[in-house]
């Protein structure tokens, strides 16, 4: 269970709020049509805003710095062919991005492309 990533974590109580939400029937038998309602409105709604919080954790620049803050990760480094989002980790003074590096050759290429701008 220690190799659960906080993102797993949150999929897992959507999966378990799906399954509050869809078992409508059985908690009416369990605890009355009001509170099964009540229950389900609930969960949904707790579905949805633990969704809502998902997009910027699943976002490329959080993934990339997943991937480099990982044990047993030396260095990410990125080449002149890296999108903006990359490019613009590589360049970043993050420290959850200090093991994201452009190649020699490439750092003005990465740069002008995190900034938007052509060479």
């Amino acid at each position: 269970m220690s190799n659960i990533t906080p993102i797993q974590w949150f999929l897992i109580i959507i999966a378990f709020l799906g399954a509050l939400s869809g078992s409508t029937a059985q908690m009416t038998d369990l605890f009355g049509a009001v509170v099964a309602k009540d229950i389900a409105s609930g969960a949904s709604f707790l579905s949805g805003l633990i969704s809502a919080i998902l997009i910027p954790l699943n976002g490329q620049t959080a993934q990339i710095k997943s991937v480099a803050a990982m044990p047993g990760v030396e260095k990410i480094t990125v080449n002149a062919q890296a999108n903006q989002a990359l490019a613009a980790v590589a360049i970043s003074d993050d420290p959850a991005a200090a093991k994201v590096v452009t190649t020699a050759a490439s750092n003005t290429q990465v740069t002008n492309t995190a900034q938007g701008t052509k060479p």
